[in-house]
């Protein structure tokens, strides 16, 4: 499995990878992580070091992106999501490699932390806690326990409000 950055040639790939990822067999509406990635992109809070694939056989199995956010509008930290992975892929550690890879590279580039909606028990084993007992607040504060963080940094994490990039809408 080779992990790399996204290249916009890579974008209609991944966004059939997200469609798959997170298809509802019981719609045909396209899923809203589809419409977010794409609007992430464009978004200022974008940033292309942290759009992640990754491939096995030349063929892109599984993506990642992290953005800006912001906690009390002035600390940046990073906003995690969405995460896909091809279904015939899942299980094999395409997931945990992509986590692996954005965390590597936000340490290496003096990241404080990432924080992220997901679950618990997944999250949790990759070094994730939950962020309100950290002091840092969603914005939607019905997430919990959901809400996680991963601090990169040795030093205590900031606490305040954090916000997600535009797209997110929260």
């Amino acid at each position: 499995m080779r992990f790399r950055s996204e290249e916009p040639a890579d974008r209609q790939d991944i966004h059939r990878l997200t469609m798959r990822a997170f298809a509802d067999p019981d719609s045909e509406k396209e899923p809203g992580e589809a419409a977010l990635l794409a609007e992430l992109y464009e978004c200022e809070g974008y940033l292309p070091e942290y759009s992640v694939v990754a491939e096995i056989g030349g063929r892109v199995v599984g993506h990642a992106i992290a953005t800006r956010g912001w906690l009390d509008g002035d600390i940046p930290l990073l906003g995690l999501g969405p995460l896909s992975v091809d279904p015939a892929h899942q299980r094999r550690g395409v997931g945990v490699g992509l986590m692996a890879e954005i965390r590597d590279r936000a340490a290496r580039d003096g990241e404080r932390a990432i924080v992220l909606l997901g679950h618990i028990e997944y999250y949790n084993r990759l070094g994730y806690e939950p962020a309100i007992p950290n002091g840092i607040i969603p914005s939607d504060p019905s997430w919990g326990e959901y809400f996680m963080v991963l601090n990169l940094s040795e030093m205590p994490l900031p606490k305040g409000n954090f916000r997600y990039a535009e797209p997110f809408g929260v």
